[in-house]
């Protein structure tokens, strides 16, 4: 029971890393709809409750929530090739299956995923797959989906709840699979349902609903295998996010993981460094693709969106139960020694071992990819830029480590 509500809450945050993706101009011009806030959890939390009426087991209540948390993973998976393209509402639905494949329980996933969009009638569906092909996961994710896309992000109003009724009513057989149209009536009597939506804990409230009333600590350890498969999946997701960026999180991990081996650090200590350096730049998701790939130099409203991403990571590695010391390694790569970093000024007696490498290798893996504004450098010019910052903005023998190592 406790391994499924850390699963959960795990999922949950990344699911939340996904909204920050998502709610991007680009990705609603494809998608030619606007994505609100929170989607992934309050799809969910609604399929989940779906689920529940029509009498899934415990362990496919698992399933179709976690599914939808993240159905849409795969338009970020696809969003170089397609942002502003409307061929995207297909190719993420065969994006996120793929994606989706190395992860728990992933066939199950997978289907759920790729049939998101499928509707009775093949004239409204994204693959027209006839409805026999179409699971029952899928089914709820697909009314889930549309319904919170008309939600307003507030709460709602009586005659709000009823339109959405109607319409559900009306477009049964044709927009929605009938028995979970009859499930949605049924859930909506509920005026919990609709009020716990709208709640900042719903993560909290799906948990009890699942699992009971857990309480779950702070952090946990690694679990290798699913983390790894985790990480690699959004790293690359953070990376294609912008056409400068293709490898950047896995060369900030492969650098950070050279110079910690470097230093002595042990093989448990190491894959853990490794796994935070592929995510410190999960907060960069909620950056817009057009602050990141500007050719020029930023504005200062622009700087301030930029410095917010670490922040993010922060928040949303903790809120993962990421063990801290990762949480901090990942997020403090923008700190300073001398305490005029961001986004938390640490000086340097709050910066570990850790986090001075990461600092480090994000600074060397940036100044050798090429960027909007200028061609990548060599090694040793990025070495000696490094080197000026020696005792100020990095730990001097840390920069004498790099020469070494890289």
């Amino acid at each position: 029971m406790f391994e499924d509500a850390s699963y959960i809450r795990r999922m949950w945050s990344f699911s939340r890393a996904l909204d920050l993706g998502l709610v991007d101009e680009e990705i609603e011009k494809g998608l030619q709809v606007s994505l609100g806030h929170r989607h992934g959890e309050r799809v969910a939390y609604i399929a989940m409750s779906l689920g529940r009426f029509l009498g899934l087991s415990k362990e496919d209540l698992i399933h179709v929530t976690v599914a939808g948390l993240l159905h849409d993973i795969g338009a970020l998976g696809c969003f170089r090739a397609y942002h502003g393209d409307p061929r995207i509402m297909v190719k993420h639905c065969i994006e996120g299956a793929v994606a989706v494949e190395r992860f728990t329980a992933g066939s199950i996933l997978a289907r759920a995923i790729k049939y998101h969009h499928e509707t009775p009638n093949p004239k409204h569906s994204a693959l027209r797959a006839p409805s026999e092909d179409v699971p029952l996961m899928a089914r709820i994710l697909s009314l889930a989906d549309k319904v919170d896309l008309r939600l307003p992000r507030r709460l709602h109003s009586r005659q709000e709840r009823d339109e959405i009724l109607k319409w559900i009513a009306v477009e049964n057989g044709t927009l929605f699979y009938p028995e979970v149209a009859e499930a949605f009536k049924r859930v909506a009597q509920k005026e919990a349902f609709w009020l716990d939506i709208e709640q900042p804990d719903l993560l909290q409230i799906a948990l009890g609903l699942l699992c009971g009333q857990w309480h779950l600590p702070a952090t946990c350890e690694l679990e290798l295998g699913f983390t790894d498969d985790l990480a690699a999946t959004f790293a690359d997701l953070i990376d294609q996010k912008s056409q400068f960026t293709a490898r950047h999180s896995r060369s900030v991990a492969e650098t950070v993981q050279r110079l910690a081996r470097g230093l002595g650090w042990k093989e448990d200590r190491l894959h853990e460094i490794y796994v935070a350096g592929l995510l410190h730049d999960l907060g960069k998701l909620s950056i817009p693709k057009k602050v990141l790939d500007k050719p020029g130099p930023l504005d200062p409203s622009e700087i301030e969106i930029i410095r917010t991403h670490t922040y993010y990571t922060h928040r949303l590695l903790t809120e993962a139960g990421f063990p801290t010391r990762m949480a901090e390694w990942a997020a403090h790569h923008h700190e300073r020694l001398d305490g005029k970093g961001y986004p938390f000024a640490l000086a340097e007696k709050d910066l570990d071992e850790g986090a001075r490498l990461m600092s480090i290798a994000d600074i060397f893996a940036a100044l050798t990819e090429d960027r909007p504004y200028r061609l990548a450098m060599t090694p040793g010019e990025a070495l000696a830029l490094i080197q000026r910052g020696a005792g100020t903005m990095v730990d001097a023998n840390l920069v004498d480590l790099a020469k070494r190592v890289l």
